[in-house]
């Protein structure tokens, strides 16, 4: 079974080098920098490295406490390495040049070679899901503590996964250990093959998220300037087939909410041209962001195409919807605008965080949401009656208080089972400092 996935991968490799190469022509920076999916660099990078590797966007924001944990106690620098271009911006404008990054290497044995000569790690963290063999076993044979962290698993994939019971027991032998998010992520992870005495429960890293100050000071500033007067619905990393229900849900409220400006937070920018094209073809007034212009008073929708301003658009609103949730996605972090004093909604689809999302609706810090009519109801309910709005921040901000330590719990496992250096004045299980 390895060396068929590793064929495998090499039967691919033509047609994943024409794609990302022509892909890559419309971007400048990132066609300069696809050879290092192959494991050729055109610097020389630090080495004898802390190695974090976060996919995308949602990835690096969860990981972005670790990196800074690790960033300021280790006697070894940190590289992060992302799978995309959107999580590369967002690892520069969390950590500027605090930290090496590159793209992560194709999961090919003489790829992760040329990878781990270059950089040499000593530590490896994988985040959330990602399981890669080859990796895996590099990291084994060089006696390389690897941990997966922030880990979860969905019902779906763990489903998937059992049928690979055999060849993944293989694969997580050498592995250091996987630091779950649920006890429900930790049977799982024992479904697939994982042995039990390498599995800890740690909590979700997301919930120690610290938002800066300067986020509601620029938050401030943007709706000074860009939405004076105006009552603010957001919806964030929203995927195609769900901006139509909110803005079918918008000109319903707008009804009854004349001064209503929906703000739409797209995953991925570059859909913003067919975003825009829905909203016209529903005779609605849309502003972009990257026009850099104030809305006027007949503007219905804001459509931020940017990278990087998901925090302070959710800090200016009245009230939020994490979308990802309304079509099979599997929802994204519900808990930042949590954490800026925003009432928070979200629809069915929470495979991501089930468990989480469950408790924060047992909890009643959070609405779930099942169709338009739903959404419209319980928006207005939040933007009519303050106290209960307010009821949902104060209950979701002490739901993230009672649960949140995950950082600490995850620093102190790592500690514990490989030892790892760090700056000698700092004790890693010292979570106060966390």
């Amino acid at each position: 079974m390895y060396y068929f996935y590793i064929a495998l991968f090499y039967l691919l490799l033509p047609f994943w080098s024409i794609f990302h190469y022509v892909r890559g022509l419309k971007k400048k920076d990132y066609h300069a920098r696809w050879k290092e999916f192959l494991g050729f660099y055109a610097k020389n990078h630090a080495q004898q490295v802390i190695w974090l590797h976060a996919a995308s966007v949602g990835e690096v924001e969860a990981a972005n406490a670790l990196i800074n944990y690790f960033h300021d106690n280790s006697v070894y620098p940190v590289l992060v390495t992302t799978s995309t271009e959107p999580g590369y911006q967002r690892v520069l404008a969390l950590q500027g040049n605090r930290v090496e990054h590159v793209y992560m290497p194709l999961d090919m044995p003489d790829v992760m070679s040329r990878f781990f000569n270059h950089f040499q790690p000593r530590l490896v963290l994988i985040m959330e899901t990602e399981i890669w063999p080859v990796l895996f076993t590099k990291c084994a044979n060089k006696s390389i503590p690897l941990f997966i962290v922030n880990a979860r698993l969905s019902e779906t994939s763990a489903k998937g996964y059992r049928k690979l019971r055999f060849f993944l027991q293989k694969v997580f032998a050498g592995i250091s250990g996987v630091i779950v998010q649920t006890e429900v992520d930790a049977l799982r992870y024992r479904d697939i093959g994982l042995n039990a005495e390498k599995i800890s429960v740690s909590g979700n890293i997301k919930l120690d998220m610290i938002i800066p100050a300067s986020i509601n000071e620029q938050a401030a500033q943007i709706k000074h300037n860009l939405f004076p007067g105006r009552l603010i619905f957001i919806v964030g990393s929203t995927h195609q087939g769900e901006e139509g229900l909110f803005l079918s849900a918008y000109q319903r409220l707008k009804q009854q909410f004349p001064s209503l400006l929906l703000i739409l937070v797209p995953r991925q920018p570059k859909r913003a041209h067919e975003i825009s094209s829905l909203c016209l073809a529903d005779k609605l007034s849309v502003v972009r962001r990257t026009e850099s212009k104030p809305c006027a008073e007949s503007t219905d929708v804001f459509l931020v195409d940017t990278i990087g301003e998901l925090k302070q658009m959710y800090a200016v609103a009245e009230c939020s919807f994490v979308a990802g949730s309304m079509v099979p996605i599997g929802g994204h972090n519900i808990f930042e605008p949590i954490l800026l004093d925003v009432p928070v909604l979200f629809g069915p689809y929470m495979k991501n965080s089930e468990l989480l999302a469950q408790q924060l609706l047992d909890a009643k810090g959070a609405v779930q949401c099942f169709n338009v009519e739903d959404i419209v109801n319980n928006v207005a309910l939040v933007l009519s009656q303050p106290q209960v709005k307010n009821q949902l921040v104060s209950a979701g901000r002490v739901f993230v208080e009672q649960n949140k330590g995950a950082l600490g719990r995850t620093v102190e496992v790592i500690n514990r089972l490989c030892g790892t250096r760090t700056n000698p004045d700092i004790n890693l299980t010292d979570t106060t400092r966390l």
